[in-house]
């Protein structure tokens, strides 16, 4: 289940990165030099350190990217958002309940162990054990049981047909035995790369494993740095000691790396999702109304401009145009402030004095400290307080802000998804079965219709009738709005002239790292 993940104006501080002047943090990721063009490495920046590296469990971007580079899953996922063969060398479903995977022979571990159909096994079963803590439960609840016949067969049985099973076979498989107390900081995979250091808030030291199944990678030392400030991100990758930044340069700050001939700058359209989310558990946030009023006061188009100046595109759907499942047509809550004012009227929440300070009540919005992240937080705090709405934002270092987020612990809060495929995934973010620790339905929505359209759409492979299902979810939804959402960000991959081969994939997947190189 590939990766979802989630990141948040002072005009001051934009002006100061784009100039680089103003306070110099030490980074995060320690180091310096130019260690990174140097001994032909690729340091890539990360702006939050990755929570668990055991692939059952972590579910956070940062620990997303390792896993591109650490796991390897039965099936793995193209640029063009289709499955490739990895683990698995071909597979067949003789029936709508049946997925047969045949392994390619001689796939290792790390640590040199033979990786068979037992580990597969062992890796889905423990998932899927009652006893065992993990937000991507949800993605599993088809499968009925796990056979492994012999060392390169596994077969998937299923309760029900599930079109968008395969959007969760890409998991990083793991050794029969893998303690996840172990595997949170140390894993073994079978992957292209090996983690040989993890110092949490600091870096993730990986080499690379030439006994990996599709070729030895060609860069043999990939470094992660941790560095949530923005400011010494862009100043690191000017002296080099970091070499590539994917969606981690400030959009203000691009320019100036287009200009200069020792990098290159690639700029794609994204399928990075932005949103804003409540709990609907909150006696506030259970009024649809004042959902819907929330919508109408925020301005999403000012936003995608002034905030990423652009690098972006407004949506009303968690797919991004191109999809084969985007709905077309939904409703849409355009920015304005009067209707605003109008729903939380006849929601009860009038405004006690007109246009004077008083507000008609307080919202905490939680947010990580990013940069970035503050900025969006403020630019709706300001918009929302035009209609008398009073935001406080609290801001705490991603693990605890995260941490908040998966307990259900907020009122409201914007994140992003990335990876998503299948629309399946709306089994994990919307289906009632899904609210934590199963699944990721965090703002706890409930709506039997959708849930009833989540089994329907996963009930066949036939497209075309899963579209259909998909289509009246979405138009539900963002009814709903369990979700607002902002926009589909775009891609910016920034790095050294001596580093090649890059591919950007629309969530910003690293998977392409394997093949590429570091010249000197």
């Amino acid at each position: 289940m590939r990766r979802c993940y989630e990141v948040l104006a002072a005009t001051l501080l934009l002006a100061v990165i784009a100039t680089g002047c103003g306070k110099r943090e030490s980074s995060a990721g320690g180091g310096g030099g130019k260690r990174g063009a140097d001994d032909q490495s690729l340091v890539f920046s990360l702006k939050s350190s990755p929570t668990n590296l055991d692939p059952r469990v972590g579910n956070d971007d940062a620990s997303g990217r390792i896993f591109d580079l650490v796991h390897s899953g039965l099936i793995a996922i193209t640029a063009d958002n289709d499955y490739a063969p990895d683990v698995a060398e071909s597979w067949e479903t003789p029936d709508s309940l049946t997925i047969i995977f045949h392994l390619r022979p001689n796939v290792k571990f790390q640590d040199g162990r033979p990786l068979t159909a037992r580990d597969v096994k062992w890796t889905y079963d423990t998932l899927m054990d009652p006893k065992f803590s993990s937000a991507k439960k949800a993605g599993y609840a088809a499968v009925d049981r796990i056979e492994a016949p012999d060392d390169r067969t596994v077969i998937f049985r299923l309760k029900e047909p599930n079109g968008g099973i395969f959007s969760s076979l890409s998991l990083g498989i793991v050794p029969q035995g893998a303690d996840t107390n172990i595997f949170k900081n140390k894993p073994v995979g079978a992957g292209p790369y090996r983690v040989v250091e993890f110092r949490s808030d600091d870096r993730v030291v990986m080499e690379a494993f030439d006994g990996w199944h599709l070729g030895a990678p060609k860069i043999k030392r990939v470094v992660a740095r941790i560095v949530p400030d923005a400011t010494t991100r862009v100043l690191e990758l000017r002296r080099g000691s970091i070499n590539l930044a994917v969606n981690q340069v400030p959009v203000d700050s691009v320019g100036e790396f287009e200009k200069n001939p020792d990098f290159t700058v690639l700029r794609t359209p994204g399928a990075t999702y932005w949103y804003l989310a409540f709990n609907l558990r909150d006696p506030v946030m259970k009024n649809k109304q004042v959902r819907q009023a929330i919508a109408h006061g925020i301005d999403r188009e000012r936003i995608v401009r002034d905030l990423v100046r652009g690098n972006g595109k407004v949506s009303d759907s968690i797919f991004p145009q191109g999809h084969w499942a985007r709905a077309e047509g939904l409703q849409t809550f355009a920015y304005n402030p009067d209707t605003a004012k109008t729903l939380l009227d006849r929601a009860g929440y009038r405004d006690p004095d007109g246009d004077g300070p008083k507000s008609r009540f307080r919202l905490l919005f939680k947010t990580s400290t990013d940069a970035e992240a503050n900025q969006r937080a403020q630019i709706i705090q300001q918009m929302l307080k035009q209609v008398g709405i009073e935001v406080q934002i609290q801001s705490n270092e991603f693990g605890t802000f995260y941490e908040d987020i998966q307990k259900g612990n907020f009122q409201m809060f914007s994140l992003s998804r990335g990876g998503i495929v299948d629309p399946d995934f709306y089994q994990v973010i919307f289906h009632s079965s899904s609210i934590p620790p199963a699944g990721q339905n965090r703002g706890y929505y409930i709506n039997k219709r959708v849930d009833q359209l989540i089994q329907q759409g996963r009930a066949t492979f036939d497209r075309a009738k899963r579209k259909q299902a998909y289509d009246e979810i979405q138009k539900i939804v963002a009814e709903d709005l369990p979700y607002i959402s902002l926009y589909h960000q775009g891609n910016i991959a920034v790095m050294r002239k001596n580093v090649a081969g890059f591919e950007m994939y629309p969530s910003g997947f690293l998977l392409s790292v394997p093949k590429m190189t570091v010249g000197p």
